[in-house]
């Protein structure tokens, strides 16, 4: 059906190709999805991909922005932006404690788990690869790849700066130097600082029953960043690219609201959480010409280290599972919970790729990993084990890896790959007790994984701009240790829970440039997940734990994009899915839903541009309308509760005349009040669950203005 109403649409658009003004003739969409650049209706799997100006004009910073334009992209904030849990068409285990399914590379260079979720900065274009990509970037790809491109110095000297403002304190300037430093070598140099005081409440108690003090200072955040790239060509076969940068994220976040609040959202914690991140990263690619291939290696370089300070017990959420007051919830220090994390990640890939005489495209390579990985988490409470558990995990990744695609007729093209892994986990822990728990405990383990991943399927050239692709593709993660055992004051030492892996069946079609108007793509999969890494959470002993089970997703996404007139454009995306635990060792979660697998997700869009005088000056003036939905979603593996499904509205106007951006937008236009995630905190003294989540952000204003030079 989907491959006869896009037949249909081109037909239609071809017959009214002389109708449409030349000026709105669609630009030819490129990707480094496969690690070479190739037209995106060649690459036999669902990918969007957003370039600097697409990105701008929907105001798209972070992956939650992100997430709600791309099909089948699923995110849960979590409160803490080291633990925000994604998914790619219900694959994806929801728990910080487990690495994501979701691999983001930047420039070639793989992030560590737990700071995928930082701001984009400066980007030339991101593309969201779905589907399991365990071929060409391997560890972690279960489900698709993140791959983000850094911009490009320019051929000449120039830069830009920006300045925002807008709702609750929130202060933002950026700012990019560029240009060539010799005949051979150019460089680019971008920064940004950012501060928001933040939007929840968090309520004092002076005495019980009196609230001493209200502050809306939670979710407040300063954030800094400087990042550089240098390119050198010093011969017309080879090129060097460095890049690197630094980052700083302070914050007061939220750990958990309780939903059934009279007065949600707010919190009584004290003392406020506090986190602090500190990242940085350098990376070095090589790139010759060696006539009958390309040689190309790229070294990266990853540090970061998270401190968290947190009440453990919030007020409101303390209340409801004990029936005592706020008050007797807040003394300092009764209950607080401290992070220290630290993590070094080094990578090095080597690849060759060509085209022989025949046309068939060729990709080989070698890739390496060798990570650290160090957690301590403290506690001092009244009802947990008071005491610090440290948990230390190093991982060592290899693996061969190579893709043909292979030209059967002048149309058929033949796409084969595999990839050879085997990765080792040496996992330790030691736990020391105070204030009468266990003085001392210490565990240890390792594992041993290797594994084959790959794809192979088929593209048809229908036309010259729409192309048919079925594939098979298989995905794997593996398992491994928790960092932090719950259990240690007991004397119950971690197991390791089992590897997760994915046979994906994928066909669809994508077409650009219909009748010179009209950008479509279309994609049905099937996901069988074999031992799927969930998160499960135990109402008796009031812990979490890892349960490997079966899941079964299946569905449709459609991407759209129509330039009607010279002025006006719109695009569309939607996705249905139906995602099921469908096997596994607790015959009770057999039959749910997968947590966070909407069912149905959706955006739309209007963009308008015309020219457009402003106080004497001549420029051109742009609007631009959406509408985002996501569907309701289940919270964990027990289906304990489902959370509603939502609508945003977002507004976005600017003016431009050649160096100068002048712009406002309106986020959450009608102040809908939504939950992203929620948990379940605990049951109340009648054994009712008590349930905590994250609300989404309510209706805010910005403007800004941005100058180049």
């Amino acid at each position: 059906m989907v491959f006869v109403v896009v037949m249909a649409l081109g037909g239609t658009a071809a017959a009214q190709q002389r109708e449409v003004p030349e000026d709105t003739v669609l630009e030819t969409i490129t990707v480094n999805a496969r690690k070479i650049i190739e037209d995106i209706t060649g690459v036999p799997f669902a990918v969007t991909a957003l370039p600097s100006d697409a990105l701008e004009e929907a105001g798209i910073e972070d992956t939650q922005s992100l997430a709600r334009l791309v099909p089948g992209f699923n995110f849960a904030d979590s409160g803490l932006g080291f633990s925000n849990t994604i998914n790619i068409r219900g694959i994806g285990s929801a728990s910080a404690l487990i690495s994501p399914s979701v691999l983001y590379y930047v420039d070639g260079v793989p992030l560590p788990v737990r700071v995928f979720d930082q701001p984009l900065g400066d980007i030339r274009q991101v593309e969201v690869l779905r589907g399991p990509q365990g071929t060409l970037f391997g560890l972690n790809a279960q489900a698709g790849v993140v791959n983000i491109l850094t911009a490009d110095p320019a051929e000449q000297r120039g830069g830009s700066i920006g300045v925002e403002v807008g709702s609750n304190g929130h202060k933002q300037i950026s700012g990019t130097v560029e240009g060539p430093l010799s005949d051979t070598v150019s460089a680019r140099i971008a920064g940004t600082l950012f501060d928001d005081n933040g939007d929840l409440a968090n309520y004092l108690y002076s005495s019980p029953g009196t609230v001493g003090s209200v502050e809306s200072d939670l979710r407040a955040r300063l954030y800094g960043t400087a990042s550089g790239k240098l390119v050198a060509a010093p011969s017309d076969t080879t090129k060097v690219t460095v890049t690197g940068g630094w980052s700083r994220d302070r914050q007061k976040p939220t750990t958990g609201i309780w939903l059934d609040d009279p007065g949600f959202p707010r919190n009584a914690f004290n003392p406020l959480p506090e986190t602090q991140t500190e990242t940085a990263h350098f990376g070095l690619t090589l790139e010759h010409d060696l006539e009958w291939a390309r040689l190309t290696s790229v070294t990266g370089f990853q540090h970061y280290e998270t401190e968290l300070e947190a009440d453990i017990v919030d007020g409101f959420i303390g209340t409801a599972q004990t029936g005592l007051p706020g008050f007797a919830l807040q003394m300092p220090g009764l209950n607080v919970r401290r992070i220290d994390e630290h993590s070094n990640q080094w990578t090095q890939e080597l690849r060759l790729d060509g085209e022989t005489e025949g046309g068939t495209r060729w990709l080989a390579g070698i890739s390496g990993l060798a990570s650290t990985f160090d957690s301590t988490t403290d506690i001092t409470s009244l009802q947990l084990a008071n005491g610090a558990y440290r948990g230390r995990i190093d991982t060592v990744n290899i693996a061969l890896f190579g893709e043909v695609t292979v030209p059967l007729t002048e149309r058929l093209d033949w796409i084969g790959g595999l990839r050879l892994s085997h990765e080792r986990k040496e996992f330790e822990g030691t736990f020391r007790g105070r204030n009468g728990a266990r003085a001392y405990f210490s565990e240890n383990g390792d594992e041993d994984y290797t594994f084959a991943t790959g794809r192979t399927g088929f593209t048809y050239a229908l036309a010259d701009n729409m192309t048919a692709f079925a594939t098979v593709a298989r995905g794997e993660k593996t398992g491994g240790y928790l960092f932090y055992n719950q259990f240690a004051a007991m004397g119950m030492p971690l197991t390791p829970y089992d590897s997760a892996s994915t046979w994906s069946y994928e066909a669809g079609l994508k077409a650009t440039d219909l009748g010179g108007f009209l950008t479509l793509g279309t994609s049905l999969f099937y996901n069988d997940t074999s031992d799927e890494q969930l998160f499960t959470f135990n109402p008796v002993l009031g812990r979490f734990s890892v349960l490997n089970a079966d899941t079964r997703s299946y569905g449709l996404e459609i991407e759209a994009k129509a330039q009607a007139t010279e002025t006006m454009a719109f695009s569309a995306n939607l996705a249905l899915l139906d995602a099921e635990i469908d096997g596994g060792a607790n015959p009770a979660i057999i039959g749910n839903d997968v947590p966070y697998a909407p069912v149905f997700t959706a955006s739309l869009a209007a963009d308008y541009r015309r020219e457009l005088d402003l106080a004497g000056l001549s420029g051109s003036g742009f609007v631009r309308a959406e509408y985002l939905y996501t569907g309701s979603r289940q919270i964990d593996p027990a289906n304990s509760r489902k959370l509603d499904g939502y609508g945003l509205v977002n507004l976005r106007a600017g003016w431009q005349k050649g160096n100068i951006d002048i712009y406002a937008s309106v986020e959450n236009l009608f102040d809908k009040r939504y939950v992203s995630s929620a948990f379940q905190a605990g049951t109340s003294t009648t054994g009712s669950a008590v349930f905590a989540g994250i609300p989404g952000e309510g209706r805010t204003f910005t403007l800004g203005a941005r100058v180049k030079f």
